[in-house]
């Protein structure tokens, strides 16, 4: 993503960190098979290995960050300072001005839009 990119997005005035400091750490809830009392959305084996660089890619909006690879959203927060976690979202729970504007810019399509409305 490019300097140009992240100027256009609405950032958090309380997030200073740099991508190179952000860390991203892998939550086990999010993993197979899910752990006893802890739920949280599946990431699919397919997009683990790719974690960091969704993390580097992805936008600030409200404390969060977002992300999107194949058609799906994706979120992370901050577990603590500059530790992330990430995992799948619905586009119903990505700010919709994102997702606008990811589609203006053909990252993302209408139609993989409501195909993932729904958490998966």
């Amino acid at each position: 993503m490019s300097d140009e990119y992240q100027a256009e997005m609405p950032q958090d005035t309380g997030q200073r960190e740099t991508r190179a400091q952000m860390v991203y750490e892998s939550n086990p809830k999010h993993s197979e098979p899910w752990q006893i009392g802890k739920k949280g959305s599946l990431c699919e084996d397919d997009v683990r290995p790719l974690a960091r660089q969704l993390l580097d890619e992805s936008v600030l909006w409200e404390g969060r960050r977002y992300a999107v690879y194949n058609g799906k959203a994706y979120c992370a927060r901050e577990h603590q300072p500059n530790r992330w976690h990430g995992y799948p979202v619905g586009w119903v729970e990505v700010p919709q001005k994102l997702a606008l504007q990811w589609i203006r810019e053909q990252r993302l399509s209408k139609r993989d839009r409501k195909r993932y409305w729904e958490k998966h």
